[in-house]
């Protein structure tokens, strides 16, 4: 009788760990300045510390009698422990010191969600090893039983993934979500204890009260609008210092407005996105003029983002016919009128756009005489989606032919590090290979303009005079300084020195020279490794892989012929894990690259790949008993992941036809479709992998099962962590795919020796 309500209970315990990860994992970016490349290590934490708790449990289930009791309590503690977290998550930067707005290092985003993760990682990995061991206890097919697990737990956590997305996220703040999750765990753990059957054992016994209890506290916290005055508590814990006036969670991100003196400080994803009504004169009145003043009669303005730190009043300034000013987030907006109190959006001669720039641009009609991007550096992949080759293919599309794009980015004319010499030659290589003439005005903000006619920086001194503009801080001497033939000509030799790397949507290499920048700033010893890294290519993947292969067939003979078959078992699930994590991470950040909306969609994204896991595990665990040939069985599998790995690339850069194909298919369906495919294949090998390995060795199941989830799991950090961080913005998506196929090939030929 447990195995049904056992497996029913698995299903909240996977819906309770994807809707607690994405949880924390939305506030965990939020402090971390909306930097995708930290999910990598996010991610990495939450398989290390789930594997940590599967490989201990396994151990420990098969020496001593466990009970539904003690996954009970496992579950009791989940529930008691997840609003604490949540609570942590959002208010760490307190505690490792980084005030809001402040960038923050790969270390402290390690240790900071690894001690945010790890309570509710290790009980979840904790409970997979138990649960296996309980339902697999005196049954004729053990490989099976943990197959049953798996496949409930993936659909859980699909289930989870798709609710928060479509669902709870619409309605719910993040408190009021997490009290659902605990309801629901709480339920099915009273599932299992079954009260009204009069359960045997005092421990049993006992714990049905406090379940009631919190049950019963829970609800009445919600009604009674505690769960509100928590979140709102907490948010003002997250902002300690700070006067915190407003803050809202939209599609993109998180929005948060401070006030302090009659200035309103306005952050984006923790980012400080602009001020008001006393902007960043320097940026704003640079970046707009500049490029205005280069073009002899500017008719046609297209201002991407931040118009509403000031940069749009002084575009209205000239006698400019239109404005169209697109801006990603509606919710921007609407904060910059309640808090912001900007005249200039009331303008007749502006047009606002709420929508995605590259979807604009690239779908746009009209011509541009000037097109100026008021964006931060790329320091994010949804940021530097305005700072890569294809977008600059796309907006000289839009210029006309003496049309000006006009950007910026942080630079010191005293001193420059080689990371951000590095990140901005980046910057200049690309908009070189896509405009014939460039130049730039240098300065600790650099503005640099770019056209398909020559540029002649000196006709702004003479038409600045004849606009007769007001402004604070340009003026006669201050152009005649700023715009000296010298300085620009030095500034042009700096980033011309040496050829530079090409920002490319699918490999973002200016991101990871933005993250190795600030990363320095804090521990100046990480450059060496970053630069190091940098050089990174396939042969890196290719040399070990081939020589781990050699090695490893060469011992077979000292080995024994069943420690190299279980070896090369282990070696094949842990590259499996790799190549999951490694193409689900690949997916999502495609995902961002294309649409930007992974902060609203993570949660889907990540409900396909457990949907697909799911299917894979129930199609091989309802037959897995019946496979003869398990190795070879196991060998295609492989081929499988191989051969998908291979075609991916070709697909992702295929997504844009896709998507004009049909243009009412959401845009996130082909990369869900591929992401559960991706989970599908992965899910084959698991339950295959126990029966073969239980088939040959005298260990217990559940130190079996959690030493294979382990292994998987093992291989899932090391993907999480290199992928995210190092191999797509270095490699790119192709050559990160070929290195999935590499290791893939490598675990097969010792599979293939195996069998």
């Amino acid at each position: 009788m447990k195995g049904k309500p056992l497996v029913l209970a698995f299903l909240a315990v996977g819906f309770g760990e994807t809707v607690s990860q994405v949880l924390l994992i939305r506030e965990l970016m939020t402090n971390f300045q909306g930097n995708e490349l930290a999910l990598g290590v996010i991610l990495a934490n939450w398989l290390f510390l789930i594997g940590v708790g599967s490989w201990c449990a396994g151990r420990a289930a098969d020496r001593v009698p466990v009970g539904l009791s003690a996954f009970v309590i496992i579950q009791l503690l989940f529930c008691l422990i997840l609003p604490v977290q949540l609570f942590l998550a959002r208010t760490i930067n307190n505690l490792i010191g980084v005030q809001p707005g402040e960038m923050v290092g790969l270390l402290p985003i390690l240790y900071s969600s690894f001690l945010i993760l790890g309570p509710i990682c290790v009980l979840h990995g904790c409970q997979f090893a138990l649960g296996c061991r309980i339902l697999a206890a005196g049954a004729e097919t053990p490989a099976r039983q943990v197959g049953n697990i798996y496949v409930a737990e993936a659909l859980g956590s699909m289930v989870g993934g798709a609710g928060f997305t479509y669902l709870l996220v619409h309605h719910l703040h993040a408190f009021e979500i997490a009290l659902v999750t605990i309801l629901l765990n709480l339920m099915a753990a009273l599932l299992l204890l079954r009260p009204w059957q009069q359960p045997e054992g005092l421990l049993t016994r006992s714990l049905v009260g406090p379940i009631i209890l919190i049950l019963g506290l829970g609800a009445h916290s919600w009604l009674s609008g505690n769960l509100a005055r928590a979140d709102q508590l907490s948010r003002e814990w997250q902002w300690t210092g700070y006067n915190l006036v407003y803050h809202q969670d939209s599609v993109y991100g998180n929005i948060a407005a401070t006030e302090s003196e009659g200035q309103t400080s306005f952050y984006f994803s923790g980012l400080l996105a602009l001020t008001s009504p006393d902007p960043d004169i320097v940026v704003v009145e640079e970046m707009a003029h500049y490029p205005l003043l280069s073009h002899p009669a500017p008719r046609t303005v297209l201002l991407v983002g931040g118009g509403i730190g000031g940069v749009l009043d002084e575009i209205l300034k000239h006698p400019v016919e239109s404005v169209d000013y697109v801006e990603l987030d509606p919710l921007i907006i609407e904060t910059a009128r309640e808090y912001a109190g900007t005249e200039a959006l009331d303008d007749p001669r502006l047009r606002l756009i709420l929508t995605d720039a590259r979807l604009f641009v690239r779908d746009a009609r009209d011509e541009y005489d000037v097109v100026i991007v008021s964006l931060p550096p790329p320091s994010t992949l949804q940021l530097n989606r305005a700072y890569t080759k294809e977008f600059f293919q796309e907006v000289v599309q839009r210029l006309t032919p003496q049309g000006i794009l006009c950007f910026g980015f942080p630079a010191s004319e005293a001193y420059m590090s080689g990371e951000m010499i590095e990140h901005n030659r980046s910057i200049y290589e690309t908009t070189r290979a896509v405009f014939p003439h460039i130049s730039l005005v240098p300065g600790d903000w650099t503005v640099l303009l770019a056209s398909p006619s020559p540029l002649d920086l000196g006709e702004i001194r003479q038409r600045f005079g004849e606009r007769d503009l007001e402004t604070r801080l340009l003026n006669a001497p201050y152009l005649e300084y700023r715009l000296s033939q010298e300085r620009i000509e030095r500034g042009l030799n700096l980033y011309q020195a040496e050829e530079g790397q090409i920002n490319r949507d699918l490999r973002p290499i200016a991101t990871y020279y933005n993250l190795a920048l600030w990363n320095v700033m804090f521990y100046p010893a990480w450059g060496n490794v970053f630069g190091w890294m940098s050089g990174l290519n396939l042969g890196w993947v290719l040399s070990p892989a081939v020589l781990a292969v050699v090695v490893l067939t060469a011992m077979r003979g000292k080995a024994g012929g069943t420690r190299f078959h279980n070896a090369a078992v282990i070696l094949a699930i842990a590259a499996t894990g790799f190549a999951g994590m490694t193409l689900s991470i690949v997916l999502m950040l495609v995902f961002q690259i294309y649409q930007g909306l992974l902060y609203q969609r993570i949660g889907v994204l990540v409900a396909a790949f457990m949907l697909g896991l799911a299917m894979g595990g129930l199609a091989m665990a309802g037959s897995v008993e019946r496979v003869r040939r398990d190795v070879r069985v196991l060998v295609s599998t492989e081929v499988a992941i191989i051969g998908y790995a291979f075609l991916l690339p070709f697909l992702v850069m295929r997504l844009p036809q896709i998507a004009d194909l049909a243009p009412r298919l959401p845009r996130e369906v082909p990369l869900t479709l591929l992401n559960c495919l991706a989970g599908f294949l992965v899910g084959l090998q698991f339950p295959l992998a126990n029966k073969i390995y239980l088939g040959t060795t005298e260990r217990g199941l559940g130190r079996v099962a959690g030493g294979l989830y382990a292994s998987d799991l093992a291989g899932g950090v090391f993907g999480a962590l290199l992928t995210s961080v190092f191999l797509i913005p270095i490699l790119g998506m192709t050559a990160t795919c070929l290195t999935v196929v590499i290791l893939k090939l490598a675990s097969l030929a010792l599979l293939m020796g195996a069998a």
